[in-house]
């Protein structure tokens, strides 16, 4: 049995970032933390959102040498860095034992990646769903064997709804919803109907 709880964050798509940095300056989930992300513009917008919140973090993606990787896992268990952001594949022959909690941003793709997080977390794993991303729910309760935990975020404002967004026009304005395009409308032709009879005759 896995020693770590597993538990599932719903959260609109917009909110991630403003939940995981609450998470974790709140102490909510315990450090030193593991953030899995799925892109290297996630990965970097969301360590430099969390050396704004002050917690000492790194990131590595794919491209880093394996010496790299093995020293930012290192600092992440000893304590000297607060988080660890990484890319889905990075560390999949690494050892992960030992770290407090381990976060997927974006739920994971490989069910083994998965199996191998809660085995490894030493307090929990937790997993952000969107509406989009429900058929992975679906994986990840299948895997567990039970319906996993949903939990709320204490002291997080969740929306109650999605936030909308404008669609924008070829030249960038955005369009008032219900409003139609301008039409060109073609000038009216005067219909000037049959000629009067003057009385005139022509001359031959």
């Amino acid at each position: 049995m896995p020693a770590a709880r597993q538990l599932i964050y719903e959260v609109f798509p917009h909110q991630k970032k403003d939940l995981l940095l609450h998470l974790l300056s709140k102490s909510i989930c315990e450090v030193p933390a593991l953030v899995f992300v799925r892109s290297k513009d996630t990965l970097h917008a969301l360590n430099t959102a969390a050396n704004h919140q002050n917690l000492a973090t790194e990131n590595i993606s794919g491209n880093k040498k394996p010496e790299v990787r093995d020293r930012a896992l290192k600092r992440l268990k000893d304590h000297s860095i607060d988080v660890l952001f990484t890319t889905g594949s990075v560390l999949r022959e690494s050892d992960l034992s030992g770290i407090a909690t381990i976060i997927h941003f974006d739920p994971h793709e490989i069910d083994g990646d998965y199996l191998a997080h809660i085995q490894a977390a030493v307090c929990e794993v937790s997993t952000f769903i969107t509406k989009s991303d429900q058929l992975r729910l679906d994986s990840l309760e299948k895997l567990a064997g039970e319906n996993l935990k949903k939990c709320l975020a204490a002291g997080f404002t969740y929306d109650k709804q999605p936030r909308l967004i404008k669609t924008q026009s070829k030249k960038g304005h955005s369009n008032k919803t219900g409003s139609k395009p301008l039409q060109h409308k073609k000038p009216k032709l005067k219909n000037k109907g049959p000629r009067r009879k003057t009385g005139r005759t022509r001359k031959r």
